[in-house]
């Protein structure tokens, strides 16, 4: 059985770079104090995978998805988030026992898009986030918000097989 993942449209392709529409989606999230995208990953995870593994009122089981994002928001802060199944919607969302997780509907969004695999060090995500950043501003577009850091395997995954993508939301 397949993860679900948000739904998107590839509106160009260029090698290594995707422009692509996202379609409406909700996420889970919590924000956290972290130094690096990495540790902000793995303890975000443990709130959000609380979550869906029945931590909330109902007691509720929720499917994993992918990816797990996370985003920088200010020096030492970070937003780690879960997509939402799309068989639910804000009002049928189990309330969760943590106060430290909220939620947020994405009404759609664009985005250019850099695909890499292995593990993602903040080297790395520094390097494909400026390659991406480049080729953005190459091509006339603008970001509207910082680049998203999107894991979509579990961590027993080797390195070669990993899936890993830099979003970064742009103007249309």
């Amino acid at each position: 059985m397949a993860i679900e993942t948000p739904k998107y449209s590839v509106i160009a392709a260029d090698k290594k770079f995707e422009l692509r529409k996202y379609f409406p989606y909700i996420t889970s999230n919590v924000d956290l104090n972290s130094t690096d995208h990495a540790s902000a990953g793995s303890s975000g995870f443990s709130y959000l995978a609380g979550y869906i593994f029945g931590n909330n009122v109902k007691n509720q089981k929720i499917a994993m998805t992918a990816p797990v994002m996370t985003t920088k928001t200010n020096k030492d802060k970070f937003r780690v988030s879960f997509v939402i199944p799309s068989s639910f919607s804000m009002k049928t969302l189990p309330t969760p026992n943590q106060k430290e997780i909220d939620f947020k509907e994405i009404s759609g969004m664009t985005a250019g898009v850099i695909s890499f695999s292995g593990y993602t060090s903040e080297k790395k995500i520094n390097k494909k986030i400026e390659e991406l950043t480049k080729w953005m501003s190459d091509n006339g577009h603008t970001p509207v918000s910082e680049p998203i850091i999107a894991r979509y395997n579990p961590p027993w995954t080797p390195g070669l097989f990993r899936k890993n993508e830099i979003l970064i939301p742009y103007k249309t």
